[in-house]
Parts: structure tokens; sequence; C-alpha cells
């Protein structure tokens, strides 16, 4: 009876250890802009948003203004590049155009967000300028 109780703890134990990970990314993550940006190959208009993980993709994320009217699925990447410290949106701008880039955050858990058609094709005529939003 011993050895099936100490079975159960062991096992348990295993399986809260393998959820750390996933208990460690960010679970939202709210911002505010001014003008309208693609997210995915969604247009969004200006407003307050908040990107949410998605719990059973943890490459997908959903990002939805607080009005509730407009609502995206996108797909993102843990992000390879260097974290200033801090939590910001990252955008890439094309001409009057923003497109969502990356958040980032303080830690280890800054996403890359999959960069949508419009955005490639406004590659192809230039070079972005890329600007930061803070996470509220």
């Amino acid at each position: 009876m011993k050895k099936i109780a100490l079975a159960a703890i062991a096992a348990g134990t295993m399986v809260l250890m393998s959820s750390l990970p996933a208990m460690a990314q960010w679970q939202k993550i709210g911002f505010t802009t001014t003008s309208t940006f693609y997210a995915g190959d969604a247009k969004m208009p200006p407003g307050s948003y908040i990107l949410r993980q998605m719990e059973d993709d943890p490459n997908a994320y959903m990002l939805q203004n607080t009005a509730g009217t407009h609502t995206v699925v996108i797909e993102g990447r843990p992000s390879s590049k260097k974290s200033t410290g801090k939590t910001d949106i990252l955008f890439n701008r094309y001409g009057d155009m923003d497109y969502l880039e990356t958040v980032e955050t303080p830690n280890e858990t800054s996403v890359d967000l999959m960069s949508p058609a419009a955005e490639k094709l406004a590659a192809k005529k230039g070079s972005p300028t890329p600007h930061t939003i803070p996470a509220k």
C-alpha cells in the first residue's frame, strides 16, 4: 500500500514539474494604440487591446480590442531578440501603416508574431521604421 502511495506522489510531482515551463509564460498583456495596424492578416482600428496566449496552443495568441468588436488569432514563436528589460509591444511601420511584430517581456518569454502578407508586400517597397508602445 505504501508503494502505491509513493508511486502516486512521484507521478503527481512529475506532472506538476512538467507543467512549470508552461506556467512561466505570460497570460495576457494590454496596450493602447492611436493608429490602425495589422495583426496577422487582420487590419485593426486604433484603441485598447488585450493579447492573450491561448490555453490549448502555446504558439497561438488572441488579440481583442476592449470594446469586443475586433478579434484575431495570431501565430507566434519564442523571440530570439535580446530583451530591453521592459514589457513593450513592438511594431514595424511602413509608410503610414503599423504591423504588430513582437511582444517583449523583461524575462525569457518574449514572442515574435507572424508577419502578415501585407507586411511582406510593404517590405518589398522599403525598410521598416520600428517603434514600441508600452504595455499596460
